[in-house]
Formats: structure tokens, C-alpha cells, sequence
């Protein structure tokens, strides 16, 4: 019996070591991997006569983008050409740990090279900045020193945002008048009431708020019962003598992402023990839900010119 026992371990060893197989090697250093630095380099510097001595002549390239056909390689001189001499501290390098690795495979006879690096730099014209992870596939020919194709992912959204930025859109309308301009008109009216409750009352009650200039970190919201309880402790020393519009406010309804009121406030306070008085210019940013009340409000002032 333990003989038997003995000859079916073996024979599940041996079965299970059978589905092991290699395909190929794995290389950190190879000849291919000069190959593909040159490339980069000159991919970079625009120069397009050494591109074209690194690629054979049935070279392709595909993005994420590119679906059904690929790309030629006058597409891929004339991208190069163009970033070379528009992106400033255009830079195309490995990040981190990561290095770029040689799979040979055997079955297939097929020599990739595959990078991890990071491309960086901006738009010279509209100051876009590419900042993206660039991950690329280069499949070199038989003998190994030219590339035959490449496979490109990259950041797709911020390539398109670096094409938009050449164009002009509307992202939506801009209203003098407009019943959110009321709605913030008599929230400033009730904060020169100074009565908490009724300010409370124009903010929904998960409001949150954004004290921009004093919040740390800096980006730190405050609930209404916390932003309350920080007024409520100014309201003891201060007390607001007047509220005047600035200009006059703006709301913003932008395509897709709701509306925002942006308004502009003269601020006048006064101790209420030594009399002092001091004013304050204040810009205020609300926004609104679906439901027309106000969830957030941003606010820039500088407690520093208040008359504590």
C-alpha cells in the first residue's frame, strides 16, 4: 500500500511540473534596450533623420486610441517634430524603481521590449502641462536592432485637454440676474442682522464651508454647525456695522457640473469694547444643488484686518 501511495505522489509531481513550461527569457540588459533609449531620445529632440534609421520600413504605432488602424511613420515624425518644438522641458524618462525589461520569445521568435517611464512638460502656447505615465510595447525585427512597432498608453483625457486648450468652447453661460443672485443678495442681508439662525436658515443644513486663505490644511471644509460656532465666537467681540455690494454678482452655470454665485463684498466691523472699526474686502463663491439651496461656500478674507 505504500508503495502505491508512493507511485501516485510521484505521478502527480511529475504532472504537475509538466504544466510548467517556459516561453522564453527575460532580460535587463540587452543590445535591443539601446535601441529604444536612441529612440526616445530622438523622439524628444524632434530629430526625425535618427527616428527613421531606428525603424524598418514597414514600421506602425498604435495608442489607445487607435482602434482599427494604426499609425504610419510620417504620423509619428510629425508628432515628434511638433512636441519637440512646443512642449518646453519635454522629458521622457523612467520613474521611481522601474526599469525597462527584453521578453524573447522562443515559440514565437518575437523580441519586445517594454518601458515604464514617465513623459513631463507643458504647451509653450497655451500652458498645458503634460504630466503622465507612458508605458510603451517595442517589438523589434529578427535581428534585433530596429524597432518594427511600438504600443503606445498614455493618458488619453490629458492629451485631448493639451488639443482642446487650442480651441474656444463654451463651457456654459454667465447671468447678472438670476434667482441665485437673490438668494445669496439675502443671505448677506441676514448676516448683517447678525442673527444666527436666520443666516443658518438660507444654507442647506449639510452645507460645508471653505475658509480658503486660513484653512489648515488647506483643504479643510467645516460643517454649518462648526462654521456657526466659529462666527458665534466673533459675533462676541464684533459686530457688523455694514455690507455693501461690490460690482455685482455673477452666476456662472456651467455645462454639465450646476451653477456658482461669485460675488464681492465691502465688510465694515467694530469692537464692541474699544470702538475700533476697520473694513474688509471679501469675495464669496456659493454653490448650489439641484434644489436651488446653497451646499458650499468658499470665502477669501484676511482675518488679520479685522478690529480684534
Amino acid at each position: 500500500m505504500k508503495k502505491i501511495f508512493m507511485y501516485f505522489l510521484l505521478l502527480n509531481c511529475t504532472i504537475l511540473l509538466s504544466q510548467k513550461k517556459t516561453n522564453g527569457k527575460i532580460y535587463i540588459e540587452h543590445p535591443a534596450l539601446e535601441i529604444v533609449n536612441q529612440f526616445n531620445d530622438a523622439f524628444v529632440k524632434g530629430d526625425v533623420e535618427k527616428i527613421k534609421s531606428l525603424v524598418t520600413e514597414n514600421f506602425s504605432w498604435r495608442n489607445s486610441t487607435m482602434r482599427t488602424k494604426p499609425g504610419t511613420l510620417q504620423q509619428l515624425l510629425g508628432r515628434s517634430n511638433y512636441l519637440s518644438k512646443n512642449i518646453e522641458n519635454f522629458e521622457i524618462k523612467h520613474y521611481g524603481g522601474s526599469y525597462p525589461d527584453v521578453f524573447e520569445y522562443k515559440k514565437d521568435e518575437v523580441l519586445d521590449v517594454m518601458t515604464y517611464t514617465w513623459m513631463t512638460g507643458y504647451d509653450k502656447n497655451t500652458g498645458v502641462e503634460l504630466n503622465m505615465p507612458r508605458h510603451a510595447n517595442f517589438r523589434m525585427n529578427s535581428s534585433g536592432d530596429k524597432i518594427t512597432y511600438i504600443s503606445i498608453m498614455d493618458d488619453q483625457v490629458l492629451w485631448r485637454k493639451a488639443y482642446d486648450a487650442y480651441e474656444t468652447k463654451k463651457n456654459g453661460i454667465i447671468f447678472k440676474d438670476h434667482p441665485y443672485v437673490s438668494k445669496v443678495r439675502l443671505l448677506i442681508q441676514a448676516y448683517e442682522t447678525m442673527d444666527v439662525e436666520k443666516i443658518k436658515s438660507h444654507y442647506s443644513p449639510n452645507a460645508r464651508f471653505y475658509d480658503v486663505m486660513n484653512s489648515v490644511p488647506f483643504d479643510k471644509v467645516k460643517s454649518l454647525e462648526e462654521e456657526f460656532k466659529d462666527f458665534s465666537s466673533y459675533t462676541e467681540i464684533l459686530e457688523i456695522v455694514d455690507i455693501k455690494e461690490y460690482g455685482f454678482p455673477d452666476v456662472l452655470d456651467y455645462e454639465g457640473n450646476g451653477a456658482v454665485v461669485i460675488s464681492w463684498w465691502v465688510m465694515d466691523f467694530k469692537n464692541k469694547k474699544s470702538g475700533d472699526t476697520s473694513t474688509l474686502f471679501q469675495h464669496i463663491v456659493h454653490h448650489f444643488n439641484d434644489d436651488g439651496e446653497i451646499v458650499r461656500e468658499d470665502y477669501y478674507f484676511n482675518p488679520a484686518q479685522l478690529p480684534l
